[in-house]
């Protein structure tokens, strides 16, 4: 069937259809979900079981810390440049190279005691160079989950679909503490990994039978290497500096090279990019305004909201002494509430636009995050987190899925891969950014706290500072082993309160985070119903398309 131009009654233009779409999107858009909340739940449900994995190969604390660091290093410093070749070589094909890999990996991550045997190294090492591949396979992913989408929903769709997205990308990063935990806790640590088998199995078949093809059509098949380099390794030292920032010295020779490479690579990239005939990165994507501004408010709320939440599960697990579970499900409130709110609120901007939602929801954030505060104390239940969390879930649902609609809804389709690589890239250096530092203030606060509080107990200086060392690196379980048992009691509830203090002092920084997030919102256009190039088109026309929609994008 022929389709049929229509009139746009809001901006009185003339707006060609969309492409027609020969598969069902909404299949499309749960095979793509199934695979992205694999993806995010393997971020974090190693952290819940890094004890049980520890034990089991007979690893190092570094050990350890790598298996969890070398995931997310090489995921972030691979998505900028996999997202574009997504629109060289095919969003589908990269999706479905990366989902295997990914799948594949978690098998040698399963397998890494007897993989280790067999190779000659130690099973914590083989676990971390099977992570790495899990990265690789993670990074080929995620950004053409969200240009497949970008092509397969037209403009006036693209918000519902997007506030599902949104829904699954929050709730897999929220729900691996809760899964993780009920694993480790009845099954062997291997099965955190194992269980990706399946899934991604079926997700493989599905993505090949469902999933459209879909491509760049005015891309060279040239690849903008120079372009690869200088970004990969910009961001490679970006993320390394903020990993190791915390344990070396933020001032240390080493970090702050790491942190000046980064900018001259960094800088180097974008001059480059300005000057390559195809480059890696559109740099014409920092004209739409809903572009940018919405990758500042990730970047804003990655930091604010997921650089809390591993300070939380510390004050939980060690300082409060629940179980890995019963920390878990004390998040199931905010899941719950993304899950309902986002499909709403990504429909809705459909129609009304995504500004008030992000003001609105961002300042649900920022009354989270302060009602957190206000809850949290040596006495803090699930109870009586149980609202305060609720809130902070609306925020992000009312929050997350407009964000990425508005980023995303006037990218011309053949850049999507670019834009979407862009996005998650600012998402995930914000996270690691707010682990970093807010870890470090978390370390240095309490640190603080502590001094004070315990000048006053009859500790001998030399204790003093062992009880400090072990509290601010959150080794809480060795405090007992250097204080008398007549003074533990009293040491600890010290080493306790301070630690609720330093929460305190952490989290504010979150919601500053956010609170300036709710500014930036305010420079979200409601942007006029934009259409997509109809495949009949010849490619001349498809660029006067392109220019007329990017000067609507410019005057809004």
């Amino acid at each position: 069937m022929a389709s049929v131009a229509r009139s746009n009654p809001q901006s009185g233009r003339t707006e060609p259809p969309a492409a027609p779409v020969t598969r069902n999107p909404w299949l499309v858009l749960m095979v793509l979900c199934t695979a992205v909340f694999m993806l995010l739940l393997d971020t974090t449900i190693v952290n819940i079981a890094q004890v049980k994995i520890k034990e089991g190969l007979n690893a190092d604390l570094s050990q350890i810390q790598w298996v969890l660091d070398s995931y997310i290093l090489t995921y972030a410093v691979l998505l900028l440049s996999f997202g574009r070749l997504g629109d060289v070589f095919g969003r589908k094909k990269l999706f479905v190279y990366g989902m295997a890999l990914f799948t594949a990996a978690s098998g040698l991550c399963g397998a890494s005691a007897w993989l280790g045997d067999q190779i000659g190294v130690s099973g914590a090492n083989a676990l971390i160079a099977a992570r790495v591949l899990q990265g690789i396979g993670g990074a080929f992913m995620m950004p053409q989950s969200l240009s497949i989408l970008s092509t397969v929903f037209p403009p006036e769709k693209r918000g519902a679909a997007m506030g599902i997205w949104s829904s699954v990308v929050g709730v897999g990063a929220v729900l691996g503490p809760v899964i993780g935990g009920l694993i480790v806790t009845n099954y062997a640590w291997q099965w955190v990994f194992l269980i990706n088998i399946p899934i991604g199995i079926a997700a493989v078949v599905a993505t090949i039978i469902i999933v459209p093809e879909s491509t760049d059509p005015l891309a060279s098949k040239r690849i903008d290497w120079n372009g690869v380099a200088l970004s990969g390794f910009g961001i490679f030292a970006l993320v390394y500096a903020l990993i190791e920032g915390g344990k070396r010295g933020w001032t240390s020779p080493l970090i702050l090279g790491l942190f000046v490479a980064a900018g001259v690579l960094l800088v180097g990239f974008i001059w480059w990019e300005r000057r390559a005939a195809d480059p890696m990165m559109k740099l014409e994507l920092f004209k739409i305004r809903n572009f940018w501004v919405s990758n500042v408010i990730t970047l804003l709320t990655a930091f604010g909201m997921f650089g809390i939440f591993f300070p939380m599960t510390i004050f939980l697990q060690q300082v409060l002494g629940f179980s890995a579970i019963r920390a878990g499900l004390t998040t199931i409130p905010m899941s719950i509430a993304m899950m309902v709110i986002a499909p709403v609120t990504g429909r809705l901007s459909d129609r009304v636009g995504a500004r008030w939602f992000l003001v609105s929801g961002l300042g649900l954030m920022t009354a989270g995050i302060v009602f957190i505060i206000a809850r949290t104390d040596l006495q803090t239940s699930w109870q009586r987190l149980l609202l305060p969390m609720g809130v902070a879930g609306a925020g992000m649902g009312m929050t997350f899925a407009p964000m990425t609609a508005a980023a995303m809804r006037d990218v011309p389709p053949r850049i999507a891969g670019s834009a979407s690589g862009i996005f998650n890239t600012m998402r995930n250096i914000g996270q690691v950014i707010g682990i970093a530092v807010l870890g470090t203030v978390l370390s240095s606060r309490t640190e603080t706290h502590i001094t004070n509080r315990l000048s006053s107990t009859p500790l001998d200086p030399a204790t003093r500072e062992q009880v400090i060392t072990f509290s601010k690196t959150t080794r809480f379980d060795q405090i007992a082993s250097v204080v008398p048992a007549n003074q533990f009691a009293q040491v600890f509830n010290q080493v306790q309160l301070a630690f609720v203090d330093a929460l305190h002092n952490t989290f504010l920084i979150g919601a500053v985070a956010c609170a300036i997030g709710v500014a930036a919102a305010f420079m979200i256009a409601n942007p006029q119903r934009t259409a997509v190039v109809p495949q009949a088109m010849t490619l001349s026309e498809a660029e006067v398309m392109q220019r007329a929609e990017e000067a609507v994008v410019a005057a809004d």
